[in-house]
């Protein structure tokens, strides 16, 4: 039977959640990530999210390349994993997947037990939790998002005071506004009242709550 390190250098098809599918060639794999080069980027995805892959056996799918490091910037792991991935990415120019449609573009500040920071030129501090993060695609060096100048976006390091989970941190927003899920609904958004358990209460414009469930939510950011 073959496994993933047997297919090192094969053109694969992976399934990901929500319809996502994903073709390039295997780079590298370890017990939680797999690392995919589709003819222009390196692809580092979750295995977290991975349904199933496949061999591509046609000629129309295959690609070609030679891929003398694994990610810009970052010195080669010698075992790789999603966590030395993303701790390793700190401070790098990177496009992320969450929902898998839509990809957000900045950089990591930190990573902690289950989310990370993440700084964006759109939607500034964002915490983003990690068993929602489906992969990370790293900018070529000298490339930076937007064409933004440093002063326009510096790399610099953000003086939050962080709580280990993402859960503890989003009790630091209590009676702040905060937009979940990039506002992907109307219920997505409003402020922050209480939480309890499992359970998220939002305040929203005209002053009805609406309560969501903790475990589903992806990304934090606020205004």
């Amino acid at each position: 039977m073959r496994n993933l390190n047997d297919l090192i250098n094969e053109t694969i098809k992976i399934k990901l959640n929500g319809n996502s599918d994903l073709i390039g060639v295997l780079i590298d794999s370890g017990n939680d990530i797999l690392v995919l080069y589709d003819g222009n980027n390196l692809i580092y995805v979750s295995q977290f999210h991975v349904h199933y892959f496949e061999v591509c056996n046609s000629v129309e799918d295959k690609i070609s390349t030679t891929v003398d490091s694994l990610f810009p910037g970052m010195e080669p792991l010698d075992s790789i994993s999603f966590r030395k991935t993303l701790q390793e990415s700190r401070g790098i120019f990177t496009e992320i997947f969450v929902s898998g449609h839509k990809s957000i573009h900045g950089y990591i500040t930190s990573v902690m037990n289950d989310y990370i920071v993440f700084q964006s030129p759109i939607y500034k501090t964002m915490y983003i939790s990690l068993k929602h993060l489906k992969w990370l695609i790293p900018y070529p060096q000298n490339v930076r998002p937007y064409e933004l100048t440093d002063s326009e976006f510096p790399v610099v390091p953000i003086g939050l005071s962080l709580a280990r989970t993402l859960e503890e941190q989003l009790k630091k927003l209590l009676d702040q506004i905060v937009i979940f899920d990039l506002n992907e609904n109307s219920n997505k958004s409003g402020k922050l009242t209480s939480m309890h358990g499992n359970q998220i209460t939002l305040t929203r414009a005209r002053n009805q709550p609406v309560f969501l469930n903790y475990h589903h939510i992806k990304t934090v950011h606020f205004p």
